[in-house]
């Protein structure tokens, strides 16, 4: 007994260095966070507008969330650069160990190197890269992962921390439909209810119609970026960034990094590849609800991390570092290694070769090719395909322990 407290004395230890050897470096290169650091004094201080091109740092780093983003991050904008990008990534470091602790617990319990070593490979150059960055992806995704773990039997607890979620970024909106086949929908009304009254929140700092005023310029502003036919300034992770950089000629000369290399087969106007995605993306989401619904929540653990890893491939524009969404998949990958070993081992080496690739240049061409968009491809047809070699039992996922039902 002994032993094993001197070992997690240990371990604590040395996890509590990482997290502040990690607060140090981001304080000191704050990146992403300094646009919601900016942008928040720079409305509360009257000198910045909260949308637009000259908003946050300006473009193309300008403020892209919600007005109750700005009353919730307010706290950090009130210290110094420094100590407040310290204390956010040591935030998000504890949710982290919250996370991977309660993900670990709600999954089959299984020995093997492949539990951690596969979540490790796969999952850590992208919670790095998120925790780098500063930016707001992790924390969503956290609330969003709590959601679906909670929903089964605390339906208030899961509303609440989806709705927060979807009040952030609206890219939680993917699992609303997904808990209504699966159910569950009292947590579907709960994050409802929860998400307009966040909505509504900032009224009581903006006024009614300032804050409605603001609410149509973020959804005016996101909508030309999201729905437009241009591609984003920097090559996108996703099915429709990698279609429209193969199917059309995207101009870098006209953004903030030129050093981006042309990869197009094709040159198709960009309006049609943009309905090529839409209907491509349309019937992949549609495939993956008749799947949930057939499957009557056996090994809803799956099914879930199959959700993230779409999430990533189908929204519009996926940075490298939203890429943290797949700390469930990867988790869920570590048990399913047996069934589905060598799409999993591509995956984890297409998702290792690019940060150890050296030079500039050959990471830009690599992403430009969209090697992290083949490896989120490889890990949903792992998942997917695991499913059709489901063992004997017949497991679901809850909060506090992993639960068995064996069919009869």
């Amino acid at each position: 007994m002994a032993g094993l407290n001197s070992r997690t004395v240990v371990v604590a230890l040395l996890i509590g260095a990482a997290i502040l050897a990690a607060a140090w470096y981001v304080a000191a290169r704050p990146m992403d966070f300094r646009v919601y650091y900016y942008g928040a004094r720079g409305v509360f201080d009257g000198s910045r507008p909260v949308y637009g091109p000259t908003s946050g740092l300006g473009w193309p780093m300008h403020y892209r969330y919600p007005p109750f983003f700005l009353l919730l991050f307010a706290p950090f904008s009130w210290l110094p650069l420094g100590v407040s990008a310290a204390l956010w990534v040591i935030l998000k470091a504890l949710v982290l160990i919250v996370l991977v602790r309660a993900l670990h617990s709600a999954m089959p319990r299984q020995e093997g190197f492949a539990v951690w070593l596969v979540p490790l490979l796969l999952a850590g150059p992208y919670v790095v890269e998120d925790f780098r960055y500063g930016n707001a992806q992790f924390l969503v995704f956290a609330l969003t992962a709590f959601s679906l773990l909670l929903s089964p039997k605390r339906p208030l607890a899961a509303g609440a921390a989806l709705g927060l979620g979807i009040a952030v970024k609206v890219w939680p909106l993917f699992f609303l439909p997904y808990l209504l086949l699966r159910r569950e929908w009292k947590t579907v009304q709960w994050a409802a209810i929860i998400l307009v009254i966040l909505t509504l929140f900032p009224s009581f700092y903006f006024g009614f119609s300032q804050n409605a005023n603001l609410l149509a310029e973020w959804f005016n502003q996101e909508f030309r970026i999201q729905a437009g036919q241009d591609e984003i300034w920097f090559p996108s992770q996703s099915l429709r960034g990698v279609l429209m950089r193969y199917m059309t000629a995207v101009d870098y000369s006209q953004v903030p990094d030129s050093n981006y290399p042309a990869v197009n087969a094709a040159n198709l106007p960009p309006a049609t590849v943009r309905m090529v995605w839409f209907a491509m993306a349309s019937a992949i989401y549609a495939g993956f609800l008749a799947l949930v619904y057939s499957r009557h929540k056996k090994e809803a653990w799956i099914d879930a991390g199959l959700a993230f890893c779409l999430v990533a491939l189908l929204e519009p524009f996926t940075q490298k570092y939203a890429l943290v969404i797949i700390l469930w998949p990867a988790m869920a990958a570590g048990r399913l290694f047996a069934r589905t070993p060598s799409l999993i081992c591509l995956s984890i080496g297409l998702a290792l070769i690019q940060p150890v690739v050296p030079g500039a240049q050959a990471q830009r061409f690599m992403q430009a090719l969209g090697f992290d968009f083949a490896a989120m491809v490889v890990l949903a047809v792992a998942l997917a395909w695991s499913l059709r070699t489901e063992p004997k039992v017949v497991t679901t996922f809850s909060p506090l322990r992993h639960t068995s039902l064996t069919e009869q």
